[in-house]
């Protein structure tokens, strides 16, 4: 998560700056970036987990859809996995339809996108990198999960109805303190799995992550198109950030009820 926030602060302004070589330099260089971090990986980091916990490589599970259905080894955490998938999905209200939001409500120029999603970075790297080191072992996991999208829900409530352009920046701080919520909900699911089935539920979160990005953006870019359009029935701008704290309040609600109704997840 800091690392994220510190990518959302440091990668927009190289873009920028690459971008003034050329359209297509910037994903040249991404792709430079990617495979050397593919080389990273391969040969410099080391292997996390013992040889007596490993498992034969398949196939089968080395893949976006074997690593989902690994999920189904683990009923237990079948709700967690859902409230997560809630979160990324709502967390495109954000990703996916700031810049037009904002443009469209407060006519911001490309300068102050820039800028507030700079302080989203700065945020976010604060709170991954920093407060959840207290909050988590003060809370707990469970709390943290429910504090968090609480604050999130809060976040983007008060999102969809700003009405000055100052407060987008202000409600950015309950909407990035929610980010408390993410790790713990994943910790959770990680402490009730084996050691040797770690990376593979890594990979299946990813895989939601991927699933999500492919609905997520057309789902609330639609709903912002719809109520903004001359034609929409009522005018509402803000829609999609609606539809994501309703999102993260179902979520809240499937993290309790699977946090309560089995037992057999360890939640500490």
């Amino acid at each position: 998560g800091a690392a994220f926030g510190m990518g959302f602060i440091i990668g927009p302004v190289i873009g920028g700056l690459l971008g003034s070589l050329g359209s297509r330099v910037p994903f040249m260089v991404a792709a430079g970036l990617t495979f050397l971090n593919f080389l990273y990986g391969y040969f410099v980091l080391p292997e996390s987990l013992d040889k007596d916990h490993r498992r034969p490589f398949e196939w089968s599970r080395a893949n976006p859809i074997g690593s989902l259905k690994s999920l189904k080894n683990h009923p237990a955490l079948g709700g967690l996995a859902i409230a997560l998938l809630l979160i990324y999905l709502a967390a495109h209200a954000v990703q996916s339809n700031w810049s037009f939001f904002v443009i469209e409500k407060f006519g911001w120029s490309e300068k102050m996108i820039g800028l507030s999603l700079g302080v989203v970075g700065i945020l976010i790297a604060l709170v991954q990198g920093g407060l959840i080191r207290f909050t988590s072992p003060r809370l707990g996991n469970e709390k943290s999960v429910y504090i968090g999208l609480a604050l999130y829900s809060l976040g983007l409530l008060l999102f969809a109805f700003a009405s000055q352009s100052w407060m987008m920046f202000a409600f950015l701080i309950p909407y990035c303190l929610g980010g408390i919520a993410g790790p713990a909900l994943q910790s959770i699911m990680a402490n009730n799995v084996p050691k040797n089935a770690q990376g593979e539920l890594q990979g299946a979160l990813t895989s939601l992550i991927s699933l999500t990005s492919i609905i997520g953006p057309p789902m609330m870019t639609g709903l912002f198109a719809y109520f903004t359009k001359k034609e929409a029935p009522v005018h509402f701008s803000g829609a999609s950030f609606l539809l994501g704290a309703i999102l993260m309040f179902a979520s809240a609600i499937i993290s309790y009820k699977a946090l309560h109704t089995r037992s057999k997840i360890t939640i500490a």
